[in-house]
């Protein structure tokens, strides 16, 4: 959004509703369907991230939950425990700045990962030095954000049991009309909250309206939710994407797009989010983090849009990472929703006034 529009916004929105609505440039996302001529992804895969400081970031990921997987001099491989051989690729920053590198997502097949090497721009590599092997696709987008799709890699083997750092038993919740759990008894200790996938991921775009086409146009995201401004209801501030895959249920969103204020000038990932086991896992993962002196964002509370009851932290080169659990899945029955930019989260503390910015002002000053 250009700094004349947002004066002329400003004024405007001093109008009664009806002079606004009519007035106001159109500015709502267009109807947005998947078909079979887009490249088909299947999930979210990992992600890139440069850090000044790569040892003090391998301590972190620990506490955080990642499991390291393979390390070099100046690349880390850490990984959950789902079935991806690795899920943040941690990397040595060449000039001391941190850079959030993008998101690589897996193709739902050999043809859809052709048919992707075959779209503008896009450069074919192997994947034979990291874990799993495979082949990755790297598009550049503005502002040294990239978009990445991988495929044949080869897929950890999971165990039946889900792995924990803090659970020692663990059976049903007993209600107050149902008592499943009897003669059993819940038991914990402290540890990190263990990652089990990547969930989503973030950007905050000048070019919005550009890269939003660029996204739904050759892949499969499709908007869950989609949020308009509260004074303008012709222009849509953000949208949560889904992976259409039919009737098979997928997240509620796997990217988020947000359109960006007129001060910011260049694009930048708003936050990643990594998958929890349950409640427990969060709470015992937030006070694993807060007693190693880990700087807490916002959380633990409960999302609206995607219901996921979320915490977020930040890394030690100030970019937000998420915890998050219990998160909606919806299919191509689910429809998309359009609504007033609104409340954030169900419960929890206050939305920081810093949240929004690439780096929290907050942890800037610690």
């Amino acid at each position: 959004m250009s700094l004349t529009l947002q004066i002329l916004l400003s004024v405007v929105s001093k109008l009664p509703k009806p002079i606004r609505d009519a007035i106001t440039p159109e500015m709502r996302i267009p109807e947005i369907l998947n078909s079979t001529s887009k490249v088909q992804l299947a999930r979210p895969a990992h992600i890139y991230v440069d850090h000044p400081d790569l040892d003090r970031f391998a301590e972190f990921a620990l506490d955080f939950g990642f499991i390291e997987e393979a390390r070099s001099k100046d690349v880390i491989y850490l990984r959950g425990y789902g079935k991806d051989p690795y899920v943040y690729v941690a990397r040595k920053s060449n000039d001391g700045k941190p850079r959030f590198r993008g998101a690589a997502f897996v193709a739902a097949s050999r043809e859809d990962f052709d048919k992707a090497a075959k779209l503008e721009g896009a450069r074919v590599d192997s994947l034979e030095n990291a874990p799993g092997g495979g082949e990755i696709i790297t598009f550049d987008r503005p502002d040294e954000t990239y978009f990445y799709v991988v495929f044949g890699q080869k897929e950890r083997e999971l165990n039946p049991k889900e792995p924990s750092a803090t659970h020692e038993e663990q059976g049903p919740f007993n209600e107050p009309f149902n008592k499943p759990r009897r003669g059993v008894f819940q038991r914990y200790h402290p540890g990190p909250a263990l990652i089990h996938k990547l969930g989503h991921y973030g950007y905050v775009f000048p070019d919005f309206d550009n890269e939003l086409a660029w996204y739904t146009s050759h892949f499969n995201f499709v908007p869950s939710d989609i949020l308009y401004h509260w004074d303008f209801e012709k222009i849509d501030v953000m949208t949560f994407l889904h992976l259409d895959r039919g009737d098979e249920y997928t997240d509620h969103h796997c990217f988020f797009m947000q359109r960006a204020e007129p001060h910011v000038k260049k694009a930048f990932c708003h936050h990643t989010s990594f998958e929890v086991a349950d409640f427990d896992t969060q709470l015992l993962g937030h006070d694993w983090l807060s007693k190693k002196g880990w700087h807490n964002v916002w959380g633990v509370g409960r999302h609206v849009l995607g219901s996921q009851i979320f915490d977020y932290w930040a890394d030690p080169s100030g970019f937000k990472i998420e915890h998050y659990a219990d998160g909606d899945v919806v299919n191509h029955h689910t429809p998309s929703k359009r609504d007033v930019v609104g409340p954030f989260s169900v419960w929890g503390p206050e939305i920081p006034k810093d949240f929004g910015e690439k780096i929290p002002r907050a942890f800037l000053r610690k």
